[in-house]
């Protein structure tokens, strides 16, 4: 599920909204599943008049470009008539696509540029759109019976609707329910768990050689896929947890820190805790429980309730949980700072709200008692939450941890991406550097330099460093390749280096300075689930000295354009010669889930063999 996981990345915090909020306690946000239907059926689109920034406000509808237009196409020639688009979404199988901006100053510009616009031979269209109605909104329209324009579910009968209110859940059920949300596998042995992800895998492998056969490309019928490789541990393997922070849906005024089940698009958003979740470390739930203690404490109800995402107030959003292989642990909290800045108090015999929460936080989780944490931090975040737009402030303990991975000794900071499976990563690293050797010897790296593309803080690049002769690693986030090259010095290899850059603007430069030291580029791409931008791909063909590239997918249906892109014949947008699907190993690093590492080997064709291939 997508809470365990979250985007690695942090940025400077943009200006807080500081509009008036209600002064709010914890009886008038716990559950009260009467007053805030009535209040969300009659207003689905209430949150638009919300002191909060929702870009929302600020959406327009493009139409009338050419098919198979991508969102990197669109937004590239929007910035090109100078505008700044906040988000673009091209719905599938149209020529449409929303976009927000972040004021209203922006979407009226792209209201007078757009529309008549001839971009690739076709005139644009632009115009406002409606905003989208709040889930919950349109959850408690259908449960009171109100039909609105933004809220489109069936009617109910009122009658019978006013009346009925979910019953809470038994343990059991909760339980239950826990499970099939985060190891929607639990039922199965873990023999068959793998037969079922191997199979998915291999469908997966057919549909991508269909779709390189449709473009042109080499024909990847004989690729070979090796069985899949178990994870060594098969529960409580997780040394990273988000967890969400909210009243309880089965106590009244009871603050719950767990996981969500149910998706927020579907207004649902009940929190159960983590206890009967296999694969969440005893260590981490010591810590959920001693967290949920301390937040149930009656002035801290009182004064920094959970954040009401039906109503879109209160203070506590999240709770992220990291610990090593030592059962040290790292926690980090994300609070809403427009709550704090509505609610604080000016009455100078009560401590500030922000002081009050972080001495409080100080005093109930550091320590060495149980449950108490080694690294205590804070993110102060706007709006959308999370840590990509928040203030962080370290309130305690080790300003991080340390994890050991592979004989090497890692830098594990509260942003920083770190494989959640530790034990599985290991093999993950092993398996990489036996399929870049794949039918050549080990002696065959001793003019060999590999390239570790999206490299985060350096662990596959610093793993396979003794195997070659140089190393250098590209990254995005400053704070990610600042972690990077600690590591590398912390374990004493020189003969690895980081950049902070963009793929695209930094490889051509690198890969051009190691041609002309080694004879042999080798590269790994280790994108986020949804793949890389087609420019990076297209600059990775046009370095004639790549060879082989290594390309690590934890989602291989979101990013099976990038493969197709590789192997797709050389044209005037794709130069280069094409890269064929050589082997293909999937690696399990999360059992009990759906979800599996798919390592895909992609070798250089000659152009020769290319144009045969055409033909």
């Amino acid at each position: 599920p997508a809470s365990l996981e979250i985007d690695q990345k942090q940025v400077k915090p943009k200006g807080l909204e500081t509009g008036k909020l209600e002064t709010m306690t914890s009886e008038s946000v716990g559950v009260q599943p009467d007053s805030a239907k009535e209040d969300s059926a009659e207003k689905p689109l209430n949150y638009l008049n919300s002191s909060q920034f929702t870009s929302e406000l600020f959406k327009i509808e493009v139409k009338n470009f050419r098919p198979h237009t991508t969102v990197a196409m669109l937004k590239k020639r929007m910035q090109s008539l100078g505008l700044e688009p906040h988000k673009v979404k091209v719905m599938p199988n149209s020529w449409m696509a929303f976009v927000t901006f972040k004021n209203a100053d922006q979407r009226d510009k792209a209201l007078s540029v757009l529309p008549g616009h001839i971009w690739r031979g076709q005139a644009l269209t632009a115009k406002l759109a409606k905003p989208k109605a709040d889930p919950f909104g349109n959850a408690a329209a259908a449960d009171s019976g109100q039909s609105s324009s933004a809220a489109k579910r069936p009617r109910l009968d009122t009658d019978t609707a006013a009346d009925s209110k979910p019953a809470p859940l038994s343990a059991e059920a909760a339980s239950e329910l826990l499970r099939d949300a985060v190891t929607p596998l639990w039922r199965l042995g873990y023999e068959e768990q793998l037969k079922q992800k191997s199979q998915d895998m291999s469908s997966e492998v057919k549909q991508l050689t269909r779709q390189v056969a449709a473009v042109g490309g080499i024909s990847a019928g004989s690729v070979e896929m090796m069985p899949i490789v178990a994870s060594p541990v098969v529960d409580k393997y997780r040394n990273k947890c988000q967890f969400t922070v909210a009243w309880s849906p089965t106590q009244t005024d009871s603050v719950v820190v767990g996981f969500r089940v149910g998706r927020y698009r579907d207004g649902e958003a009940d929190v159960y805790p983590p206890d009967t979740a296999a694969v969440v470390p005893t260590v981490i739930v010591a810590v959920v429980r001693r967290l949920q203690a301390l937040l149930n404490e009656p002035d801290m109800k009182r004064r920094a309730p959970p954040y009401d995402a039906k109503r879109h107030v209160g203070c506590w959003k999240a709770a992220t949980v990291r610990c090593n292989s030592s059962n040290r642990t790292l926690l980090y909290l994300d609070i809403h700072q427009p709550f704090l800045t509505a609610n604080d108090t000016s009455d100078k015999t009560e401590m500030s709200l922000r002081d009050f929460i972080e001495n409080r936080l100080q005093n109930g989780l550091l320590g060495d008692q149980d449950g108490c944490v080694a690294s205590l931090h804070v993110v102060y975040t706007d709006h959308g939450g999370g840590e990509t737009n928040g203030l962080w402030r370290h309130l305690g303990g080790d300003p991080d941890i340390t994890e050991t991975l592979g004989g090497l000794s890692f830098r594990v900071s509260p942003a920083a991406f770190f494989q959640v499976n530790t034990a599985a990563a290991e093999v993950l690293h092993n398996r990489i550097y036996s399929m870049l050797q794949h039918g050549e010897s080990d002696s065959d790296n001793q003019s060999s330099a590999l390239l570790d593309v999206c490299c985060g803080t350096g662990t596959i690049g610093l793993s396979l460093a003794r195997y070659f002769s140089q190393v250098v690693g590209i990254e995005l986030i400053a704070d990610a390749v600042r972690d990077a090259q600690l590591n590398a010095q912390r374990n004493g290899i020189e003969n690895a280096s980081f950049v902070c850059g963009r793929a695209e603007d930094t490889l051509p430069r690198e890969a051009k300075l190691l041609a002309e030291t080694v004879s042999d580029l080798r590269v790994v791409l280790d994108p986020p689930r949804g793949g890389l931008q087609p420019s990076v791909l297209s600059t990775i063909r046009r370095c004639r000295s790549i060879r082989r590239l290594l390309y690590v997918s934890c989602c291989p249906r979101a990013a099976r354009s990038n493969f197709v892109d590789l192997c797709r014949p050389a044209s005037n947008k794709w130069r280069g010669d094409p890269f064929r699907l050589a082997l293909v190993q999937p690696v399990d690093l999360f059992p009990l889930t759906k979800h599996c590492e798919l390592l895909l080997l992609f070798v250089r064709e000659p152009a020769d063999a290319a144009a045969d291939a055409s033909e």
